[in-house]
């Protein structure tokens, strides 16, 4: 990023970079499907390039997911196979924190391989594994595998269903099943088949189904369903088994989802291969040995890509970028706007490649939360990177004064619209995230400058649309260069709005016009100079002249009225001298972001700002990192525990960062980025070795102990990026 001097750019190439510093359709009317009967001819599969899969699909325990627009999915469900009919409550499909399962992924690269073990001690006292991994050399297939295990010396019943369905906008579309094989046909995969290949014992049973679905990504339904109208009872040696999908069932029309079912007794390992009919997987494939391969690539991989994290810190990092990578999820469907007026526009055929932050809490994307995963995404697949970046920014809105908003958070789709309320489907125009998605882009740059210059020149025009809104719906009547977080999304004394990100960080308790907020004002003059770089590189340069004012005018606006003398620190301004005086992230933004000269001995607020971040009686926790806010602050855990004192490793990240950029000039820096860095990462392990087996959420302003969500798949995973110290 680019030095609070406000020095232009140099020149920038492959072997010169040295800085100072969509369109949518919409509603359409749906034609009737038709069926389609098996046996077909077989159709050639298409060639599929490796973001052709995307595994898992994100609200599920495990399932897959082709890119297309007629989508194909797989998936898999259980639950522990008793006489009770309440077992339908406790079936295992969508993941969902009620569950009470520990889940925790050992190893993943989500386009290669990967692993997820689920221990479930509340219903079933059995460890639940699912593996997948691809042929070498082959996107169109995939081998699966799932275990069971005993927890106790008792031995359980288990079923698993395994399923494929085809999306009910497929109008050719089939999926049928058999006891071994579930068979169809999909507009973009072609022919495929799911099929049965190992089995370690024989199950007690199998069952299957073939059936429409206008549901096909809640299996559970379907199954309580059909089991309810057809109460099947084997008869075994020393027990009865009950609830067993009907031996075979045909829907009248429009078959577009097939199940089959197995009931297992553990321990059991049933292996299956989702493959094209006409190019199956070689008879000679050994799964454990592919696996092993996959593994050893990124493990490879992984040393390449983060040289400097110790042996002995390998296992936990490996683990926690295996939980990011496992949530890299495709979305595709219809998203919904609210505009001011209550009108709701429904644009269709929206697609959106992300990760997620949460499978249970949060399985869906957010834009303040994608920027800090790409970060870390960027250098371990900078393509994936960039088909990510490019998939948000075709998500802006290209009318009128709305043009360039891109929404907070994405619901996309009808599967990601099953795990919402109704009331969240519909993004709120104008309601938008820090803008954090450019800086990325910029570290991208530097580290790629080949692809990176030529990956700018692509989204350019897209970032100076979303810049424009920030600016023109960002920034005070009459000050142009004075941005305040718009309304409040939280009321009462201490305030808050989501749209900062920090979502109830303590702000001044009403919407005053005059105020200014200082982490919006922060983030906007390093919104501009990152603007004049890109446009300094992609040769725009009556936009370089109007951003490198852009950022003097917005940094002297926020040295000149958000620095609060008596405190010492920066806050948001409310006008005529005043602010909201609180102890916080805020009050050293500027440090954090590098926007402060760096290379001047008399700047008086950088000794201050290091003062508070060194006081463990304000934001710093001894052993665990920086609190968002201080402990006497009059807001501290009022009314929760999240942005009013919680420690976040997404800031903790970049402040870390940003004191880099001074160390050289301020000898006490060194030592105190030491420290915290080392707090920061023996916290987290430890709080990791224990029985959940996953980074969390937040860690707690006092204790230091990890709470909210866990495995958090999201931003914590920075933890890779402080460990290799970039």
């Amino acid at each position: 990023m680019s030095e609070a001097d406000n020095s232009p750019p140099q020149n920038i190439t492959e072997n010169n970079l040295n800085l100072n510093t969509t369109n949518n359709q919409q509603t359409r009317t749906q034609l009737p499907r038709r069926r389609r009967s098996l046996p077909r001819s077989i159709n050639r599969p298409r060639q599929l390039n490796l973001l052709d899969f995307i595994i898992p699909r994100a609200p599920v325990y495990f399932g897959l997911q082709t890119k297309a627009k007629t989508q194909l999915m797989t998936g898999f469900c259980f639950h522990e196979h008793l006489h009770s009919h309440g077992f339908f409550r406790k079936i295992r499909d969508v993941m969902k924190s009620s569950d009470k399962i520990d889940y925790y992924v050992p190893q993943a690269d989500s386009l290669n391989y990967g692993s997820v073990t689920l221990v479930d001690t509340y219903y079933l006292n059995t460890n639940i594994t699912m593996e997948y991994v691809k042929p070498s050399d082959r996107n169109d297939a995939v081998a699966i595998r799932i275990k069971g295990v005993s927890r106790t010396d008792k031995e359980y019943l288990v079923s698993v269903y395994s399923y494929a369905s085809v999306s009910v906008n497929d109008e050719s579309g089939l999926a049928e099943a058999s006891a071994e094989k579930i068979q169809g046909y999909n507009a973009d995969y072609k022919d495929f088949q799911l099929t049965s290949q190992y089995q370690s014992k024989l199950p007690v049973t199998t069952s299957y189904v073939s059936a429409h679905s206008d549901n096909p990504y809640r299996p559970s339904d379907l199954v309580s369903s059909h089991i309810g109208k057809h109460k099947h009872t084997y008869q075994l040696p020393n027990e009865t088994i009950t609830a067993q999908l009907p031996r075979q069932e045909k829907s009248n029309t429009n078959i577009n989802f097939g199940m089959i079912q197995k009931v297992f007794e553990t321990p059991f390992e049933w292996v299956l291969y989702l493959e094209p009919p006409s190019n199956p997987i070689s008879k000679d494939f050994d799964f454990d040995t592919q696996f092993d391969v996959a593994h050893q690539n990124f493990v490879a991989k992984f040393i390449s890509t983060f040289p400097h994290i110790s042996a002995a810190n390998r296992e936990f990092a490996q683990q926690t970028l295996s939980s990011l990578l496992f949530g890299l999820s495709y979305f595709r469907g219809e998203r919904m706007i609210q505009f001011p007026n209550k009108t709701i526009v429904t644009y269709h055929d929206a697609e959106l490649y992300s990760f997620i932050p949460n499978k249970p809490s949060f399985p869906r994307p957010f834009f303040w939360d994608e920027a800090f995963h790409e970060m870390l995404v960027f250098r371990w697949d900078y393509k994936l990177f960039m088909k990510i970046f490019k998939s948000w920014f075709d998500l802006q809105v290209n009318d009128g004064e709305w043009t360039g908003w891109i929404a907070r958070e994405q619901v996309i789709g009808k599967e990601a619209q099953s795990r919402c309320p109704e009331w969240a489907w519909a993004g709120q125009v104008g309601t938008m995230n820090p803008p954090i998605f450019f800086f990325t882009l910029h570290d991208f740059i530097l580290e790629h400058p080949s692809s990176g210059l030529s990956f700018l020149k692509k989204v350019y025009p897209q970032l100076k649309k979303t810049y424009d809104f920030y600016y023109s719906k960002c920034h005070i009547k009459g000050q142009p260069y004075a941005f305040k977080w718009p309304g409040r999304t939280y009321e009462g004394e201490f305030g808050g709005t989501l749209d900062s990100g920090m979502d109830d960080y303590p702000r001044y308790p009403q919407d005053i016009d005059t105020e200014v907020d200082g982490d919006l004002q922060s983030w906007m003059a390093l919104l501009s100079s990152t603007m004049r770089d890109f446009a300094y590189w992609s040769v725009h340069t009556e936009d370089y002249k109007t951003y490198a004012e852009n950022y003097e005018q917005t940094l002297s606006y926020l040295r000149s009225n958000n620095w609060n003398e008596n405190m010492q620190q920066y806050q948001d301004s409310l006008g005529n001298g005043k602010f909201s005086e609180h102890t916080g992230y805020i009050g050293v933004y500027p440090l954090c972001l590098k926007l402060e000269p760096h290379n001047t001995g008399n700047n008086p607020r950088i000794p201050q700002m290091l003062k508070l971040l060194n006081d463990t009686k304000k934001l710093l926790h001894p052993t665990a990192g920086w609190r968002s806010l201080s402990p006497d602050d009059s807001g501290f855990l009022l009314s929760g525990n999240y942005w009013r004192g919680a420690i976040w490793i997404n800031l903790n990240y970049l402040c870390l960062k940003g004191l880099k950029y001074y160390e050289d000039h301020y000898p006490e820096i060194k030592e105190l980025r030491s420290q915290v860095r080392q707090s920061i990462i023996s916290n987290m392990m430890k709080e990791y070795y224990k029985p959940h087996g996953g980074i969390f959420e937040v860690y707690m302003p006092l204790s230091g102990k990890g709470y909210f969500n866990v495995p958090f798949t999201g931003w914590s995973s920075l933890i890779l990026l402080i460990m290799e110290d970039i």
